[in-house]
């Protein structure tokens, strides 16, 4: 069998993946990627899966959040106006937060700085590159702002030329990473920008079992092996599960309105399309953890949620290994 293991982007909720995987290692006699084929993450699931290709433990992964994530999330330096705006702004920041509620330095910069986030990496992977990820295959989704498209960060499986293969893993997270008005954009080696790949592909699980058809075609034509998608199976961790109900104003709804809605919307909608054809083509075969998210108190960024989602993910694990055990971690993956 080929299998997947697909990792969700949802910031400092990853924790929870973080402890499920963390106490399946307890119980596997060998590092958990050699249960898997190929391993996707998006956003700070992609901090695990590269981690986890590497060779490091979902310990050590666990360990590293609880290192940075407050330094990661801390707050960035107040906005600099221009000359024009220097005397005013000062007023005019208190009375939008008097009014709305909201940071106007927001409007202006990200969140949060970059420069925590890509130091944090540095200190997990140092130099290493995507060629040095050789535990398990990877793929990491992300956007192409530059060049106006999706794409797919890869370890060299394929044997096919791409440029990235050279590119610092800790520079790609920050490019995959970059969820807009959190962070900025990362500019990469290629002299163009990228975003977070939780843009379209919050879950990765589609663009997982995409590349798992291209890995096997390729297996197929080199090596005359008979793997098809009915050999594939999938292990998938969410970052939580939210539900909304809106009611529109009227018979009509405008900017107004949806400015405070459409994000919400369109990640939960993202995230259930994801699991339809996944569970119309793997059937019994995918197999999707997850938690429902409380309040909305609990956001992508608040670090008071790492601590009892890595518990949580913890529990989560001591009760579903024994039901996975013989899909996912009876034998190790084939090369």
């Amino acid at each position: 069998m080929f299998r997947i293991l697909a990792l969700s982007g949802g910031g400092l909720r990853g924790a929870f993946a973080i402890g499920v995987l963390a106490e399946f290692e307890k119980r596997l006699d060998r590092p958990l990627t050699d249960y898997f084929d190929l391993i996707a993450g998006t956003s700070t699931g992609a901090i695990t899966a590269a981690a986890l290709a590497r060779g490091t433990t979902a310990a050590e992964v666990q360990a590293f959040y609880e290192k940075h994530s407050q330094a990661i999330f801390s707050p960035r330096e107040p906005y600099r106006p221009s000359r024009v705006l220097k005397t005013i702004y000062p007023a005019f920041r208190k009375l939008v937060s008097k009014r709305l509620g909201a940071n106007l330095d927001h409007f202006f910069q990200s969140r949060y700085c970059p420069f925590a986030l890509r130091e944090s990496m540095v200190d997990g992977f140092g130099d290493e590159t995507l060629r040095d990820a050789t535990r398990c295959r990877l793929i990491i989704p992300t956007v192409n702002l530059t060049d106006g498209e999706t794409y797919v960060f890869r370890t060299p499986h394929l044997n096919r030329p791409r440029p990235e293969y050279d590119w610092k893993i800790a520079d790609i997270i920050v490019a995959a990473a970059a969820a807009p008005t959190y962070f900025p954009h990362k500019e990469m080696p290629d002299g163009k920008a990228y975003a977070d790949g939780g843009l379209w592909a919050i879950d990765p699980g589609v663009v997982a079992l995409a590349e798992a058809a291209r890995i096997i075609d390729s297996q197929t034509e080199c090596c005359g092996k008979s793997e098809k998608l009915d050999d594939v199976h999938m292990l998938s961790l969410g970052t939580g599960t939210s539900t909304y109900t809106l009611a529109p104003p009227g018979g009509d709804a405008g900017m107004l309105f949806w400015s405070r809605h459409v994000a919400e919307v369109m990640s939960i909608s993202q995230v259930q399309g994801t699991h339809l054809p996944l569970r119309l083509v793997l059937g019994d075969r995918y197999r999707h953890l997850d938690f429902p998210v409380p309040d909305s108190s609990w956001k992508l960024d608040n670090t008071a949620v790492t601590d009892p989602l890595f518990k949580l993910g913890h529990e989560t694990g001591q009760n579903v290994f024994t039901e996975l055990q013989p899909t996912f971690f009876s034998t190790p993956a084939q090369a």
